[in-house]
């Protein structure tokens, strides 16, 4: 009955290792898949597509500056006048042409608008600014998720690849153990849990080429990929070297580059720049305008005349809004408190910098005292393992203590395998708050 379950398991073990190979293969490096994030992320597709809006915007601003042209046409039917010669009574119905036409042309140049026109320019420079800050923090929040899922895939394929060689050991002992059973030297019990032990890895690995597959589609999709497509991650991510800073250069380098901070300081200056546009209310306007009028009929004179008439003029026109005394006061006072809040808004992330950066950058340096520990407990549990393994081949031990011997082996090389992972997370952690991502 156990040999025919371990035969059943060992065949449902290759079918999903089959039905893996079976797919298409892609190996992806870091750049790669930043690469293809980037270009295919709808997130980062609709960043851009702000940066296109703002950019708009910016040109449209720069229109206002050039002279209004404005062309009309007017025709129509004039009815019968009637002129009254006593107050409402004695009328009288002159002749009168019966159609009307009208063309005119008309050209307005502001000449100033109390610098409205030239900070409305700057303003919209500044909301282009803004968008592009944004996008690049859109990067670098969709790379760090990126990383997070590439780091998940190339942990599953290190635990299998340590599994296998669990596999392949527990192979080779229990060929040993049935061959010493077979020379009475260990009872079959022996023989049944070495058995036992070898289809818990082979369950293992199954277990882990089932959560390889998913990670791969979640990645693929994340990408823009085939989501048949099994990607494999870049081998020698782990022996790349990782140079670390010191916290306050972090610190220094996220003062000039994080976006977020970025982003605060250009929404400091873009709410200065609503308060010059709205003390630009309590100044005058002038504009030149220019205009050239043909029409007809010529109801200026006595009898009118069915004439076409050019007139054609040259005028500067001076506005200005009194009304803006008492209507503009309270905008101009909320825009200031707008300023006094997003340099408020500064502070709090320059707190937020520091005390994120200071977290991540002590996770990290315990990210590689663990890696460091752990290869200690790893060169530990190999050497304990070596030593049992011995002993029990000698009949020192029992098979209870090897098999623990094997399972602290495999546990120790596991959190290793975690920790490195790990580590390379929270070094792109870093990179990402001081805008090195």
């Amino acid at each position: 009955m156990n040999y025919n379950k371990l035969f059943l398991i060992g065949i449902f073990s290759g079918l999903s290792i089959f039905s893996i190979c079976a797919q298409p293969i892609k190996c992806l490096s870091v750049n790669e898949l930043f690469d293809i994030g980037i270009e295919n992320s709808l997130y980062i597709q609709a960043s851009r597509m702000n940066v296109d809006i703002a950019a708009d915007k910016e040109e449209s601003s720069k229109m206002v500056q050039f002279p209004d042209v404005s062309v009309s046409a007017v025709g129509g039917y004039l009815g019968q006048p009637t002129i009254f010669t006593r107050g409402l009574s004695g009328t009288v119905h002159p002749d009168f042409p019966k159609w009307l036409q009208e063309y005119s042309v008309t050209v307005t140049q502001p000449l100033y608008t109390g610098g409205k026109i030239k900070h409305n320019i700057e303003k919209s420079a500044l909301e282009k600014q803004i968008a592009g800050l944004n996008l690049e923090k859109d990067k670098a929040d969709v790379k760090l998720s990126l990383m997070s899922k590439y780091l998940d895939l190339f942990r599953l394929y290190k635990q299998k690849e340590v599994l296998m060689h669990h596999i392949n050991d527990a192979e080779q002992r229990l060929h040993d153990i049935r061959k010493m059973k077979d020379e009475g030297m260990l009872t079959l019990n022996d023989v049944l849990r070495s058995e036992i032990q070898l289809t818990n890895y082979q369950l293992a690995i199954r277990e882990t080429d089932d959560d390889i597959s998913i990670a791969s589609r979640q990645l693929d999709v994340a990408l823009g990929l085939d989501e048949d497509l099994l990607l494999m991650p870049d081998t020698t991510l782990l022996e790349e070297a990782y140079p670390i800073l010191s916290y306050e250069e972090y610190v220094a380098r996220a003062y000039r580059l994080y976006p977020e901070l970025r982003i605060a300081q250009s929404e400091i200056d873009l709410a200065k720049k609503n308060v010059q546009l709205l003390k630009g209310d309590y100044l005058p306007s002038v504009f030149l305008q220019a205009g050239n009028t043909l029409e007809r009929p010529i109801t200026n004179v006595d009898p009118p005349l069915d004439m076409f008439l050019n007139s054609w003029n040259i005028s500067l026109v001076f506005s200005y809004k009194f009304s803006s005394f008492y209507k503009n006061r309270p905008n101009v006072s909320a825009a200031k408190r707008a300023v006094l809040m997003h340099k408020t808004m500064e502070e709090k992330q320059l707190q937020d910098i520091r005390v994120n950066m200071k977290a991540a950058f002590v996770k990290h340096r315990e990210a590689l005292d663990r890696i460091e520990l752990l290869t200690g407990s790893v060169r530990q549990a190999n050497e304990n393992f070596r030593i049992v393994q011995n002993r029990y081949f000698n009949q020192l031990a029992v098979l209870t203590d090897l098999l623990d011997a094997g399972n602290v082996k495999l546990d120790a090389e596991l959190q290793l395998t975690a920790a490195k992972a790990g580590a390379v997370y929270t070094y792109y952690q870093l990179l990402r708050l001081s805008g090195g991502l």
